[in-house]
């Protein structure tokens, strides 16, 4: 069951997409043309894929494919990846797609970044940033972990992990 929530025109989060079917249902009805992936590779072998990996999902479907792993429940991960994953997040949508940002659940990590993003990027205050998230998206942010981390705004990310 898909379960994702808009953020921004151009930016949604949630859940992982789990079959070929979720995956193009994101493309034809919401204009999804990019994926930033925020699973581990142990998330990953944990999940429920018809393909062999979501990459192989999302890139038959013709998506711009990003992963920047964050291990979930660590905060001190997140907040050592967060610009990381601002960055390659920022990336895609500067390039024009309609972004879907998920980790596994959509609960964690995926609308922490978000809320980094419209922060750092956007210069939305943080908690007006949080706010709006938590509105749009039933969800619990990981705030402390973007208070703490180190956002350089003119560093470029170092592209795509797989």
């Amino acid at each position: 069951m898909l379960d994702y929530d808009r953020i921004q025109p151009r930016l949604l989060v949630g859940g992982l997409l789990e079959s070929a079917h979720e995956v193009e249902l994101m493309r034809r009805h919401e204009g999804v043309t990019a994926v930033l992936n925020l699973q581990t590779d142990e998330d990953i072998r944990a999940g429920r894929f018809v393909a062999d990996s979501p990459e192989t999902l999302y890139e038959a479907e013709g998506l711009e494919f990003c992963r920047v792993p964050v291990r979930d429940f660590d905060e001190s991960h997140l907040q050592q990846r967060l610009p990381e994953c601002v960055a390659a997040l920022r990336r895609l949508l500067e390039k024009g797609h309609t972004v879907y940002l998920h980790c596994t659940a959509g609960v964690n990590r995926s609308p922490t970044v978000a809320i980094a993003y419209l922060h750092w990027c956007l210069g939305w205050g943080l908690d007006s940033a949080v706010k709006h998230v938590e509105e749009c998206r039933s969800c619990s942010p990981k705030v402390d972990a973007i208070r703490h981390a180190e956002w350089q705004p003119h560093s470029p990310p170092r592209g795509s992990e797989n």
